[in-house]
């Protein structure tokens, strides 16, 4: 009896240990080494635990690689931009997600996490550097922001105290929410909208407020809330579906811990910042802001307000497509690609 029971446990620990050393085994050094392409291996835990680990990988161009991301404390969701389009989703502990892929041009991507992780999930950020096998050591310029560079020769600066000028000051203690909807209507029966208006370049770099200056002086006799729908829509209306759903998806994953799901600047994670979110729900505050002063704020990151850079995350298109979704949060959603 003695015999068996002693076979028998050691049948049993074959099976408990044998079972994860063979599966260890496999996915760590079988499979890497049966793998045409190179496997990189890369643990998540949170930033207080050193985040991604390694957080720096070299790739050459034409290289074909697999990125397997392992959750090893809590859920983490990973993405890696700007442009890939790769978006992992969450990955609970213990669990692997990969992504196999190759990088045409030189350049450096990021890869992030996308799920609220920690008080300093922000810093949850690793680069790839993609290099010409030719020019293995030149790490290829950032390319020069347009936007940015002009704001900065207007004299703009885009860190500075938000002041409403005093002849706006009323439009801070709005007594009803602008409303694109209803906006769409009040234009459709004949408000005179000047031509400036009308240029989505113009509104790009000018607030709502400079715009009601102007529409009041073209249709005095309209009620200021017909005005102000008006603007809604104006504001609104260049935002196609396919953009809205990136933005909305961006905004989800990345803003909405702290300035809130609906834009009113109460994020779970709103405690946690050096400044008072923004509340993008309030038009008193947004119709004194320029979406390209927004855009760059998005990009750069803001100074001294603990809100990171998402330029090395998202292409200028993506940055514009988030910005045109934080008008949907003060304004509402644009007539033709509202649902309810």
């Amino acid at each position: 009896m003695k015999q068996r029971e002693l076979l028998a446990l050691f049948a049993l620990g074959l099976i408990l240990l044998g079972l994860p050393l063979a599966v260890l085994g496999y996915q760590y050094w079988l499979r890497p080494a049966l793998s045409p392409n190179r496997i990189i291996d890369i643990a998540a835990r949170v930033p207080e635990q050193a985040g991604f680990a390694p957080d720096a990988i070299r790739v050459a161009v034409g290289e074909t690689v697999t990125l397997r991301f392992a959750s090893m404390d809590v859920t983490h969701g990973v993405a890696i931009g700007p442009g890939l389009g790769v978006d992992l989703g969450p990955i609970d502990p213990g669990q692997v997600k990969e992504i196999t892929l190759s990088f045409d041009h030189p350049g450096i991507y990021t890869y992030y996490c996308t799920t609220w992780c920690s008080p300093d999930h922000w810093r949850m950020r690793g680069t790839i550097q993609v290099s010409d096998p030719a020019n293995p050591d030149v790490v290829p310029a950032a390319q020069p922001d347009r936007v940015i560079e002009a704001l900065i020769a207007e004299g703009i600066d885009i860190d500075a105290a938000h002041t409403p000028p005093a002849e706006h000051a009323d439009i801070s203690i709005l007594a009803f929410q602008p409303s694109a909807q209803r906006g769409e209507l009040v234009i459709a029966g004949g408000l005179d909208v000047p031509a400036e208006l009308r240029d989505p370049v113009w509104r790009q770099s000018h607030t709502p407020a400079q715009a009601l200056e102007l529409l009041t002086g073209q249709n005095p006799a309209t009620s200021e809330r017909d005005r102000l729908d008006a603007i809604a829509y104006l504001w609104t209306q260049d935002t196609a579906d396919e953009a809205l759903a990136t933005g909305k998806r961006f905004y989800n994953q990345n803003c909405a811990a702290c300035h809130g799901q609906s834009g009113g600047g109460d994020g779970p994670a709103a405690a946690t910042t050096a400044e008072e979110p923004v509340a993008f729900s309030d038009p008193g505050y947004m119709f004194e802001r320029r979406s390209d002063v927004l855009y760059a704020k998005i990009r750069r990151g803001g100074m001294g307000t603990g809100m990171p850079n998402f330029g090395t995350l998202f292409t200028p298109e993506e940055t514009w497509a988030l910005v045109r979704y934080l008008w949907t949060l003060t304004f509402g959603t644009p007539p033709r690609t509202h649902t309810g």
